[in-house]
């Protein structure tokens, strides 16, 4: 749907199997490239069975594998399964194939001219009559299915809407069916329920509430319990939207405790993960995440918890700073580009990712940021006209937080939002009233004939279908009703949405309409500006020079990201960018600039005229400027400079052209600064420069070298391991005591996640030392126990446990030798910072 950072793919790739799934999915590869000709022995994969609204049956529908288009070039629905008491169970049979509405052959994306069918037949003047034109065993013909008569949509809906009430209702009337049970799905229901208004949904509203509710309850956010986050955000977010809504005092206590606690295990960076910061510096809170780290889908729908705890009386300090570092850490990415997975840069390429843009939009309104609630509701809905299908273990959050994200624009920002969504969650509803969860597109399905029910979609519909209602503080309770988009505003967003999606409309942008892409407040919008000339091969840096100096800040971000992708190695552009990049206040610009610079692509790129950017860099690293407290930008420049990593195409500069020239004091004063980022992945970048310093120059730095190692940085866990790593590696090779110890203590003091890979070179390190690692015995003897705890219980004797590693590298140590006469490691204890160097 989006283009993806390849780092990010790489993190997705790496989490996926943690990360809670659709039923069924299974990956498989794809099939088809081209639609098959179901009519003439064309086959399917098992991507992807749709359900098909309330027509009651499943459909088979070609998807393009990139999901760009997802199904637009489908024009035949496979049915592979026919509800037994819907109204298609007797019209309709398993392998049919839908090949048009109407008497007419589908012209145009078959899910989308499906859906608009069903709701041409849902009026009263068509009776409910749904005529299909339907290929059977070889004949053609005829199907007409008769719905329930909705009416028709107002010009305002969802507001003032007759059939958006009537969904509503029969949504509700399903939900009277179920036992709404505790747990994430069940929660989301609950809200979806209380958003309604309806009084005879309140006895299981409360039923849910005072079933969730443990008098007395004391939690440890220490304990791990896996996606102890996920649940503990929704089930307190329901409680705080209850007790709002109804005054019951019972849930209060409750409300106290999980808004406290989950205070508490936020990190120090402002994030949570799948579960709490680990408690690792001496028993301190807000330390570190544990497992790969942040994850911002979580982390905001916590962020929006806390201030709705505030507002039902939780009244206490780790509450409150907890909201000033979560506010701290997000609105960081106001106007720079959509949230991203993890503790990563703004993503200026999309207008969402799974849903953040929304919750980004609900949480801001909360906080009264007008800014940035207008912003990512903007966002959330140029998104809605390119597609909302893709998403982490699907468009689950994606559709949960889209519509009352877009409802913070006002009401015609969700009235548009909801017109564009319209097709897709017409093909949700289903003949009993439930919205059914449809999964990404271009996904494996479920089994034929089951259709999804784990992750129940109708508490999430019910949410935005009721943001009129104004019912809760995430419906808008006391969002203001007034947009500040204009009609034409609304148009030119949603033209763009469409132009992320579309690459045959940008093959025939004109250069003026290009130029006017880049000059947009949207980042992404000025991203497909900069895509369309590098897909067009279009060289008009002499126009876009002039851009850097626009007073328009969003045309100089858009010229410095088009000279990125279309710079054509112009030696005058990349000096252009350097020196703007070296006198700017505007870390956005920087950010941009920077990333034109280091683009690997030569013959499109300015990497070719970079090489002078090399010493700005370097004095830019050890800058700190108010508007950038987390030094976000340092870690782009890291990353410029040093990247020598393969999860990303983009190589550093001095990767790319060597050390030579290079000023060794700007050098070293950057590396030091880098080493104290608290970005993880920040300081891993810079570390293969280790081996380039002399002997003179690891004395200014072992200070810092040996702190890095020791202390893992507060974010961007998932690559903060590979600083320490190499830290303890250097100082095997230069022999160093205190890395013989440092290393040693690290057997017992890594983190947990990527244990496995990391454990065994950990071990390797300490046997490099020779007969000098007998003095260290102790100490992993001392660990023995705790590895034993964490041994594989169903392997514990393979020699791949490791606990059983450890075990062999003491024995292996004691059977050494002892260092010969003479042989006598180095110390680095004189050049290293008071209270760092570890005592065994």
């Amino acid at each position: 749907m989006r283009k993806r950072l390849v780092a990010i793919g790489m993190l997705v790739f790496c989490v996926m199997a943690m990360m809670p799934k659709a039923e069924g999915a299974r990956p498989k590869r794809f099939l088809h490239k081209e639609p098959p000709d179901l009519t003439a022995g064309g086959k399917v994969d098992d991507r992807q069975d749709w359900a098909l609204g309330p027509i009651g049956a499943n459909g088979w529908v070609f998807c393009d594998s990139t999901r760009k288009g997802a199904s637009s070039k489908a024009r035949q629905i496979l049915i592979t399964m026919v509800q037994e008491n819907g109204p298609a169970a007797g019209k309709l049979e398993v392998d049919d194939v839908i090949v048009g509405v109407s008497g007419k052959k589908f012209d145009r994306d078959a899910r989308k001219a499906l859906a608009e069918a069903i709701n041409e037949a849902e009026k009263t003047e068509n009776e409910g009559k749904l005529t299909l034109l339907v290929w059977r065993k070889g004949d053609a013909g005829d199907v007409q299915i008769t719905l329930p008569v909705l009416g028709s949509y107002s010009r305002t809906a969802p507001f003032n809407c007759e059939k958006t009430d009537k969904i509503i209702d029969a949504a509700s009337e399903y939900m009277k069916t179920r036992e709404i049970k505790p747990g994430w799905i069940g929660y989301i229901d609950g809200l979806g329920m209380l958003a309604t208004g309806r009084e005879d949904l309140m006895p299981q509203v409360k039923k849910l509430a005072h079933d969730s509710v443990v008098p007395g309850e004391v939690l440890s956010v220490q304990k791990h319990v896996s996606m102890k986050c996920w649940h503990w955000s929704y089930k307190t977010l329901f409680l705080c939207e209850y007790f709002l809504a109804t005054g019951d005092e019972y849930v209060l206590p409750t409300i106290n405790e999980y808004a406290t606690k989950i205070a508490m295990g936020q990190s120090g960076a402002g994030t949570w993960g799948h579960t709490y910061a680990a408690f690792e510096n001496a028993g301190k809170l807000h330390g570190h995440l544990g497992g790969y780290g942040a994850i911002n889908q979580q982390g905001l729908t916590l962020m929006i918890v806390l201030p709705l705890a505030e507002k039902c009386g939780v009244k206490n300090k780790e509450v409150s700073d907890a909201i000033v570092r979560g506010n701290n850490f997000f609105s960081y990415f106001i106007e720079k580009g959509t949230i991203p997975y993890g503790d990563h840069g703004a993503a200026n390429s999309w207008y969402d990712d799974n849903g953040k843009s929304g919750s980004a939009a609900v949480f801001f309104d909360l906080m009264g940021n007008r800014k940035g609630a207008s912003f990512f509701s903007d966002m959330v809905l140029a998104s809605s006209a390119g597609g909302r299908e893709a998403g982490h273990t699907g468009c689950f959050w994606s559709h949960l937080w889209g519509g009352v994200g877009a409802a913070r624009g006002g009401d015609l920002s969700l009235q548009t939002y909801m017109n564009e969504m319209n097709w897709a969650f017409t093909l949700e509803r289903q003949p009993d009233g439930r919205m059914v969860f449809q999964g990404n597109a271009g996904e494996a399905s479920d089994e034929k004939g089951k259709p999804k029910a784990k992750w129940d979609s109708t508490g999430s519909r019910l949410l935005e279908l009721c943001v009129p209602r104004r019912k809760l503080f995430i419906t808008g309770k006391e969002t203001p009703r007034e947009s500040h988009l204009t009609e034409a505003r609304i148009k030119q967003i949603l033209a763009h949405g469409r132009l992320d999606v579309d690459a045959a409309a940008r093959a025939k942008l004109t250069v003026p309409e290009i130029k006017e892409l880049l000059k947009d407040p949207l980042p992404p919008t000025r991203s497909i500006g900069a895509k369309a000339l590098a897909e067009k091969e279009l060289n008009i840096v002499d126009q876009l020079m002039p851009m850097l100096a626009s007073e328009n800040r969003y045309e100089r971000y858009g010229a410095a990201e088009a000279l990125c992708n279309a710079g054509f190695g112009s030696k005058e552009a990349a000096e252009r960018l350097i020196s703007l990049m070296a006198k700017e206040s505007d870390v956005t610009f920087q950010t941009y600039a920077i990333n034109a610079l280091v683009n690997r692509d030569k013959e499109k790129g300015l990497l070719a005229a970079a090489k002078p950017a090399i010493p700005v860099l370097l004095k830019m690293a050890v800058k700190h400027t108010a508007d950038d407290p987390r030094r976000v930008l340092q870690h782009d420049i890291g990353r410029a400079l040093f990247y020598n990593g393969r999860a990303q195409p983009r190589r550093g500069l001095l990767v790319e052209y060597g050390l030579e020239g290079v000023d060794r004091n700007d050098l070293l004063e950057a590396v030091r600064e880098i080493l104290t980022n608290e970005n993880g992945w920040a300081r891993s970048t810079c570390t293969w420069v280790y081996n380039e310093f002399t002997e003179d120059e690891l004395n200014k730095m072992w200070g810092d070298i040996y702190r890095a190692t020791k202390e893992i940085a507060p974010s961007g866990i998932m690559f903060a391991s590979g600083v320490r790593m190499n830290g303890i590696k250097l100082m095997a090779e230069k022999r160093v005591k205190e890395g013989l110890d440092l290393t040693a203590w690290y057997v017992r003091n890594q983190k947990d996640h990527g244990k496995g890979g990391r454990m065994p070179k950990i071990l390797e390190t300490i046997l490099e030392y020779g007969g000098h690692a007998k003095s260290v015995v102790p100490t992993l003897e001392a660990y023995v126990p705790y590895w034993e705890e964490k041994r594989n219980k169903r392997r514990p004797e393979s020699p791949e446990d490791l606990h059983n590693q450890l075990k062999a590298t003491i024995k292996k140590i004691k059977e050494m030798e002892d260092p010969p006469e003479g042989d006598k490691l180095i110390s680095i204890a004189p050049y290293l910072y008071e209270g760092d160097k570890i005592e065994l």
